[in-house]
């Protein structure tokens, strides 16, 4: 299964899931893991894509009060 430019594949074992890249590359650490369901895995996803966009345009949630 397809999501966001990752692909959702199976253990094949115990039937976790796994976030892997369409493309050559590594998944970032943050999403790598082992899933219940294909839902928590769309779920890990989107908050990831969420804060890197968050990181990007510097609304980090953490403010400097120095």
């Amino acid at each position: 299964m397809e999501y966001k430019g990752y692909k959702i594949v199976g253990d094949g074992t115990f039937g976790y899931k796994h976030i892997v890249p369409l493309s050559k590359g590594s998944v970032s650490l943050e999403l790598r893991g082992a899933y219940t369901t294909a839902v928590e895995a769309h779920r890990a996803i989107d908050s990831f894509e969420t804060s890197k966009l968050e990181k990007a345009s510097g609304n980090s949630k953490s403010t400097n009060r120095g």
